[in-house]
């Protein structure tokens, strides 16, 4: 473990280890950190949302972040849009790199691995994620020191706790009691902030909530409209008469009979006076809000998901659910390497620094998802290549399979062979160098099974100019009908072949049969 050492975080403010158990950014019910909050989103007119976003991008964004709350807990797709982005990066897996092999490195990426694989890191992501649509995110780490530095707790802190400094609006600081116009220096290696980086400029003008504001208040009164329309529709058009020199009262009673017609569905007027009902032709006015609310959803998924085609779906088309993936791979890719960047910097950092001291490299957080590998290619490929003399190391191809390394003492799956299994002293199974549907003479199938094997030997050792030969030969193994057949038959195929290409092969499969019969005799000697 570090001694007690002044560690300084990536601001190069120290560290006061004395304030990393206690809660610095915690709720009350009065002060500037207040539970209570009023609503922004009722009644917002388009001039409230014009200074409300001004407001935020001058320094007070306390109504804007207000209204990103909101919008998430009033409008069902926006909120639906926004945990799809979300998830796509939590749900990825996690995985720890070290720095190199050795047994420090090696220690520390494990110490960082059970960091992450505590029940509470899935619940940090997500906090952490929720500045995708506010621009940013804090949480606060309580720390426990009862052994070693461990973080006991996150908590994820309201974003209206914080603003940013009025000269660069860029650094984020808590509000607090001591300094309620700009908030105080956030303590190192107390809060993970994170900032996601969707477009250049001031963090809080990134933010998903802002760039939907405005198609989501357009789509507010086109909703609002339609409920109005919904009311009257279908309903005639209720006209009440009257004769000239009516009285003002018996006016005001036909009024209030022409109005309550339409809900109690009965009215009493004088007997000089009379309601006329006209029934209206529908002339599909009413899609128009339909088709208007639609397009704003559009609008959002675009700026959310990067494409509508998960949200309007056209079956056999590329807008279908199978074709594409809810988030775009690039979008999401970019949010997790962003996130991993966070957690690496804002908790590994710490945790490592606090129990170890500062180090010149510390082990990768990676949040990626696995990818799909053909191991019957990669196994078809090092067995074409290994024998030619390629040299590759085991953990590169377990890692490429994903596959970990065994653990010191287990059972490991080894391939023995015999040499019936082998195929170099024949056998009685089928072989596959002769067609499967024609059945050898008694006596043949030991020696058939030996020239196949030798067949596949002799292509490793004739790679290169002469191969097709070999390829030649085996083709015509596969379509006699008999070993006598295959005789005669490779006589007259190697007799237009080029001597000078005859002889190498012949060398090299004479080197074969050499091989072959050294092997022999050490089996046969070891059984002795």
């Amino acid at each position: 473990m570090t001694q007690d050492v002044t560690l300084y975080d990536h601001r190069n403010q120290p560290i006061k280890r004395q304030a990393l158990t206690k809660e610095l950014a915690s709720a009350s019910l009065t002060g500037v950190r207040s539970i209570w909050e009023d609503s922004v989103a009722s009644g917002l007119t388009p001039m409230g949302m014009a200074v409300l976003l001004q407001n935020a991008a001058s320094g007070d964004a306390h109504a804007y972040l207000t209204l990103a709350e909101e919008m998430e807990e009033r409008d069902l797709h926006y909120a639906c849009e926004l945990g799809k982005r979300k998830l796509a990066v939590a749900g990825l897996p996690v995985k720890v790199e070290s720095y190199s092999d050795s047994p420090f490195d090696v220690q520390l990426a494990d110490e960082v691995r059970a960091l992450v694989r505590r029940p509470n890191f899935k619940g940090l992501c997500k906090d952490l994620l929720d500045g995708l649509g506010k621009g940013y995110a804090a949480v606060e780490i309580i720390w426990d020191r009862s052994r070693s530095w461990q973080p006991k707790e996150y908590k994820w802190r309201d974003p209206r706790f914080f603003r940013f400094d009025m000269e660069t609006r860029s650094e984020l600081r808590l509000l607090d009691e001591a300094d309620t116009f700009e908030g105080i220096p956030l303590a190192p290696y107390k809060f993970m902030v994170h900032h996601p980086k969707i477009k250049s400029g001031l963090p809080i003008r990134g933010g998903l909530a802002r760039l939907a504001a405005w198609s989501w208040l357009c789509k507010n009164y086109t909703i609002k409209d339609w409920m109005a329309f919904a009311e009257v529709y279908g309903m005639p058009l209720r006209i009440g008469k009257y004769q000239a020199g009516a009285l003002t009262e018996d006016i005001n009673v036909l009024k209030m009979a022409v109005a309550n017609l339409g809900t109690d569905a009965a009215a009493v007027i004088p007997e000089s006076m009379l309601i006329e009902l006209i029934e209206r032709k529908s002339t599909g006015g009413e899609t128009v809000f339909q088709v208007l609310a639609d397009w704003f959803d559009a609008q959002i998924s675009r700026g959310i998901l990067g494409q509508t085609a998960t949200t309007q779906g056209t079956p056999g088309k590329l807008g279908s659910d199978e074709a594409q993936s809810e988030v775009r791979k690039d979008i999401r890719d970019d949010d997790a390497g962003q996130l991993a960047e966070t957690i690496g910097r804002d908790l590994i950092k710490p945790f490592i620094d606090l129990n170890y001291g500062p180090q010149e490299n510390y082990p990768q957080l990676i949040l990626s998802e696995i990818e799909s590998v053909d191991i019957a290619a990669i196994s078809d490929s090092l067995a074409k290549l290994i024998p030619l003399g390629l040299k590759v190391e085991q953990s590169v191809v377990r890692d490429r399979l994903g596959w970990p390394d065994p653990a010191e003492g287990a059972e490991l799956l080894e391939l023995r062979m015999t040499n019936d299994e082998s195929g170099m002293k024949g056998g009685t199974g089928e072989n596959p160098g002769v067609a499967a549907n024609r059945e050898l003479p008694a006596g043949q199938g030991e020696t058939v099974d030996e020239i196949s094997a030798l067949f596949e030997l002799a292509k490793t050792l004739t790679a290169g100019p002469a191969s097709e030969l070999i390829d030649a030969a085996e083709e015509l193994l596969n379509t006699v009908e008999s070993l006598e057949e295959f005789r005669d038959r490779l006589i007259d195929l190697y007799a237009a072949s080029d001597p000078e290409r005859l002889a190498e092969i012949m060398a090299r499969l004479e080197m074969l049969g050499n091989m072959q019969g050294r092997m022999e005799v050490k089996d046969e000697s070891a059984r002795i």
